[in-house]
């Protein structure tokens, strides 16, 4: 096995996304991973080995980001303003 690591960042939202795969596993012909928070696809890959997120964080540099951005977020506040 032989697992790697790939980081998304989305500039929009100031998240950070790790993700991991087993780069010796049975090819999907699509994969694709969510954002858990806004629903918009962050990550996504055609015969590729399926990827998993397994950490999320702010974004706390952007002077140093990952090769991976992501420029669009999709949250909707549930809450309304008070009036």
């Amino acid at each position: 096995m032989s697992y790697q690591k790939v980081l998304v960042d989305n500039t929009v939202c100031s998240r950070r996304f790790h993700m991991t795969f087993d780069s010796e596993s049975k090819l999907q012909a699509h994969v694709e991973v969510a954002c858990p928070h806004c629903g918009h696809v962050v990550f996504e890959a055609e015969n590729h080995p399926t990827v998993k997120l397994v950490r999320e964080e702010n974004l706390v540099r952007t002077t140093s980001l990952s090769r991976n951005l992501v420029r669009e977020c999709d949250f909707k506040d549930p809450y309304p303003a008070h009036k």
